[in-house]
């Protein structure tokens, strides 16, 4: 499937999971006593059913779509979004390519601190015979 197809694609589901969610809220009946964190609040109430319904529908949507699509399915799933096991591993792969890196920056670093520091010792051995 190509990135345009699976883009739209995407677009698409997220699109019906808001219709979906906002059809929850609307037709989700109102309880004669609301609860505490809708403040007493019937448009707060909805609006938190709506957010529910949209993002419990994306968390089962993620790993379904990725899982028959893709052929992939998320090894996490958080805050930050769905993570798949060869995201971890190039993940991993440029954590210890940046490593390497700053470790011979770091290296370079000491080795021309010690040159300026023998640098600075002749000036002053200089300055001092003067």
């Amino acid at each position: 499937m190509s990135v345009r197809r699976t883009r739209n694609l995407i677009r698409i589901l997220i699109g019906a999971a808001l219709c979906v969610a906002l059809v929850a809220a609307a037709s989700a009946p109102r309880p004669e006593t609301l609860p505490a964190i809708a403040f007493e609040q019937v448009g707060l109430y909805r609006l938190e059913v709506a957010l529910l319904v949209f993002y419990g529908g994306l968390l089962i949507v993620t790993p379904a779509f990725s899982g028959l699509i893709q052929g992939r399915l998320p090894i996490e799933i958080s805050t930050r979004g769905a993570r798949f096991a060869e995201e971890a591993d190039q993940s991993t792969e440029s954590n210890e390519a940046a490593i390497r890196k700053l470790e011979q920056t770091a290296s370079s670093l000491t080795d021309d601190l010690t040159e300026a520091k023998a640098e600075i010792e002749e000036l002053k051995r200089a300055g001092d015979s003067t």
